[in-house]
């Protein structure tokens, strides 16, 4: 009862708890509450239904600003405990800058609503279209509500023009491979920007693979014999591995144990232990193979000979042949459907289609179909074949597929065919399911656009504007909450600032709505979202100012206490004395010295904003970590210590505090003439006698 309890209050608006942290932490400069701490975990149960929502970050205990923020959404039906399967739950995260709370049904109502001023921080709904511009760009569009009404949110400019392009769902990384800069291009779409171009050798890279765990980028560099393995999240080249000669494909298996790699002037294909970065096999294709798929269901994958009739199964385990079906033309472009049961091949030269049972590795079907195929998607229940001398696609039934037959519907899409463009032509896809069930996004350089199709329908149901950008490749980036295990539906979010967030939640059927509370602390957080652990030393005293404002403390003369919550530490000095203050800093997670910091800034503030000082800190010893200011305040008050590098990404808004309380100088018994009043002038507008900036 407890928890549906809990759960009525948040209908009104979010809970107590978290509003009260919203009324402690206003102003930039307050002291601020220490932020939730992770793993978060909060329940709520509602008409039958019990939800859970976790969140959390590895190896984090707070949640981290431009790092990943992971949420598990946990629906059950309460009393027998059933998960909820095939729901679509909708989530939106606000950060609350009042005072006063907003009903839960309120945000609700009015984030669903879709317009544009009512959108959320963060919309755990939406999607984005990306397209590979030959204008050596990158366009992030947001389609909105409706068709031909769309947003340019972000125009991504790169160093050359992108060939192909993995997504790193996590840390919301793109890796786009340069061809002609021998480059891989790392576009950061929290913030739409490129963040590094890293070098790959010699040669051309084109085509790459990113592994289930998204922790290694694979790239192929054609023109050579080398495959090169890059660290997602260091952003650097670890691995480079020999696989013959030509131009290469890449198809690694969906548990990321095996990548194979096509090499075509050595009429070889290589298989790796993607897992251990070692070959496990070199198995010579005849007719210069270069075409590459892969089957979940069969563990196997399939090559295709540019210039022989033949498609070769080896197995993914050791690399053996197991077959070599015999096919009427030879392959331009090979891929198996996402059951794995079927598996398409085309060849471009005589616009043929061949399908093969991957059950029972046998040719089942062949036939015409669009001019000059060259790529194939897959929706749920089509193949999407798009021809480059057609201004049509080809729609080939699945389902049809299981009987051995070929079931064709060709669709009219585009106002100019794809061969029209020649240069732009690439090995990225130019079309890309849509996360709304049975549609589908095709994209068209010629026409500059992208059209939107549903199944069903004979004909496209309208535009997405390219903005006279020929698109040679086309992803969707959906942010949705997706289904990872029954009844568990989990997303990934970045944040860039902390404060208090609002999580409104709507599931329809069964109906669930709940406003979740999450407060971030970005004390210490850097522009990257790493955390600096800071720490004072003032004469023999420390202070300790980590990535949470509220520390411990030890004050001259007292016994150790502890800073209250929402307090910044405080220390003591007298004023028109000058004090050594000594500044460490060290990495919150590693716990490593940042040594080599030429651009530290403190800043003294006369509470309440009287006035402020501000002096770079010098290294003390070179690799110590420790920084050094001689401070000296001209009055008595209480003068507020913070830092700010730009160079770490660290600013004054998100440092530590330390106070300092500054008494009047020691006054010296006068002589029985002496004037009776010899205090010091403490006035807030008597000039500071240091040779700190002062306004």
């Amino acid at each position: 009862m407890a928890l549906a309890t809990e759960g009525d209050r948040a209908q009104a608006g979010m809970s107590r708890r978290g509003w009260a942290l919203a009324l402690a932490g206003i102003g930039a400069l307050s002291a601020a509450q220490a932020g939730d701490r992770l793993p978060l975990v909060q329940q709520h149960t509602q008409a039958g239904v019990k939800a859970e929502l976790t969140l959390s970050a590895p190896g984090a205990t707070a949640v981290p600003l431009g790092q990943p923020l992971s949420l598990t959404l946990r629906l059950t039906d309460e009393l027998s405990g059933t998960p909820l399967r095939g729901l679509r739950p909708r989530m939106w995260m606000s950060r609350q800058g009042g005072d006063q709370a907003e009903p839960c049904n309120t945000q609700i109502r009015r984030f669903a609503s879709g317009r544009l001023a009512q959108r959320a921080d963060r919309d755990l709904n939406s999607f984005q279209l990306l397209t590979l511009n030959a204008d050596a760009s990158i366009s992030v569009i947001n389609p909105l509500l409706q068709l031909n009404n769309t947003k340019l949110e972000a125009l991504i400019r790169l160093p050359g023009v992108g060939t192909d392009w993995v997504h790193a769902r996590g840390l919301d990384r793109l890796f786009v491979t340069l061809a002609d800069r021998a480059e891989l291009a790392v576009v950061d779409l929290a913030n739409n920007k490129l963040i590094k171009t890293i070098s790959l050798g010699e040669g051309k890279p084109r085509r790459l693979v990113i592994s289930p765990d998204e922790r290694t980028v694979w790239v192929a560099l054609d023109d050579s014999d080398k495959l090169v393995g890059v660290d997602v999240a260091a952003l650097e080249k670890r691995q480079e591995l020999t696989i013959g000669d030509g131009a290469h494909a890449l198809a690694i298996s969906e548990d990321g144990r095996r990548l194979v790699a096509t090499s075509s002037a050595s009429n070889q294909v290589t298989l790796v232990d993607a897992q251990a970065a070692r070959v496990i096999a070199r198995v010579p294709v005849s007719g210069t193979p270069l075409a590459v798929t892969h089957s979940a269901l069969a563990r196997r994958a399939y090559i295709g000979s540019l210039n022989a009739p033949l498609l070769t199964v080896i197995d993914l385990e050791d690399g053996k042949p197991l077959a070599r079906i015999a096919l009427p033309q030879p392959v331009s472009a090979v891929r198996a459907d996402p059951s794995g049961r079927h598996v398409l091949a085309v060849h471009t030269a005589s616009s043929t289609l061949m399908a093969v049972d991957a059950a029972n590795s046998r040719l089942v079907a062949q036939g015409q179909v669009v001019a000059q195929p060259d790529q194939i998607v897959y929706s749920q229940r089509f193949a999407f074949i798009r021809g480059l001398g057609s201004s049509s696609v080809q729609m080939v039934e699945l389902r049809a597929l299981d009987e051995g037959r070929l079931a064709l519907n060709e669709l009219p899409v585009f106002q100019k065919t794809p061969a029209s463009l020649p240069e732009h032509i690439g090995p990225a896809d130019l079309m890309a399911p849509s996360p709304e069930p049975g549609s589908m996004l095709l994209g068209s350089a010629p026409d500059t656009a992208l059209y939107y199709y549903t199944e069903g329908m004979m004909a496209p149901q309208g535009t997405y504007a390219t903005y006279s950008r020929a698109a040679r490749a086309l992803k969707v980036v959906d942010r949705s909450l997706k289904e990872t295990e029954p009844g568990v539906y989990s997303g990934v979010v970045r944040l860039d600032r902390g404060g208090l967030y609002s999580l409104p939640t709507l599931l329809e059927q069964p109906r669930l709505t709940q406003c979740w509370a999450l407060n971030v602390d970005d004390t210490g957080a850097t522009a990257d979202g790493r955390r600096i652990d800071v720490t004072w030393q003032l004469g023999e005293q420390t202070y300790t100012g980590s990535s949470a404002r509220v520390a411990s403390q030890t004050l001259p003369g007292s016994s150790r206490d502890t800073a209250r919550p929402g307090q910044a530490p405080r220390a003591e000095m007298r004023a028109g004395e000058a004090g050594e203050l000594l500044i460490r800093l060290k990495d919150g997670q590693t716990g490593q010295p940042l040594t080599g910091i030429t651009d530290l800034q403190a800043m003294a503030l006369e509470r309440p904003g009287l006035s402020q000082q501000r002096l770079f800190a010098q290294e003390r010893e070179p690799g110590s970590g420790v920084y050094v200011v001689r401070q000296k305040f001209p009055r008595a008050g209480v003068w507020r210590v913070m830092v700010q590098s730009r160079s770490l990404g660290l600013t004054f808004d998100r440092s530590p505090l330390l106070d300092i309380g500054v008494r009047g100088p020691e006054v010296t018994r006068a002589a029985p003439d002496a004037a009776p009043d010899a205090r010091p002038d403490t006035r807030p507008d008597m000039p500071p006698k240091t040779g700190a900036a002062s306004n």
